[in-house]
């Protein structure tokens, strides 16, 4: 991205109160870029897995454990990146197989099939403490 962006930052212990308090800050956001509605839908969704994956099963519910947002916006487009501080391997091999084999009804990998669909962008990344999504957003 370039010179030019705009981010904001924000962490917050491993409570799914605090889903909504991202979705806020997205919120603004879009009043900022003037995003539509069909767009945003697909963005908050996306948000709303990615930071939910990281609370449960990243940080197992842990509420001493940290979640980490990220946004950082241009005129058009928009990436957010969400870090859990989870202390177990991810194995991201085993979520792409459920993902392909349609498991829809698994209890894992539909939030991960949601964003790689609404996104433009989509990245995994395992951490020496935690793993984090990279998600991003060409808006029009």
């Amino acid at each position: 991205m370039g010179k030019k962006e705009n981010i904001i930052s924000m962490a917050f212990r491993s409570n799914l109160k605090y889903t909504e308090l991202s979705v806020l800050v997205l919120t603004f956001i879009k009043k900022i870029l003037a995003i539509g509605d069909d767009e945003f839908f697909k963005i908050e969704i996306s948000l709303r897995e990615a930071i939910n994956n990281a609370i449960v099963h990243g940080n197992e519910n842990n509420f001493d454990k940290r979640v980490h947002v990220e946004f950082i916006w241009e005129k058009t487009y928009l990436q957010m990146r969400v870090r859990d501080e989870g202390d177990h391997e991810v194995r991201f091999e085993q979520i792409e197989k459920k993902i392909n084999s349609c498991d829809l009804l698994s209890t894992s990998g539909r939030g991960i099939m949601i964003i790689k669909n609404y996104m433009d962008k989509f990245e995994f990344h395992c951490l020496d403490r935690g793993s984090e999504i990279v998600m991003g957003k060409k808006l029009s």
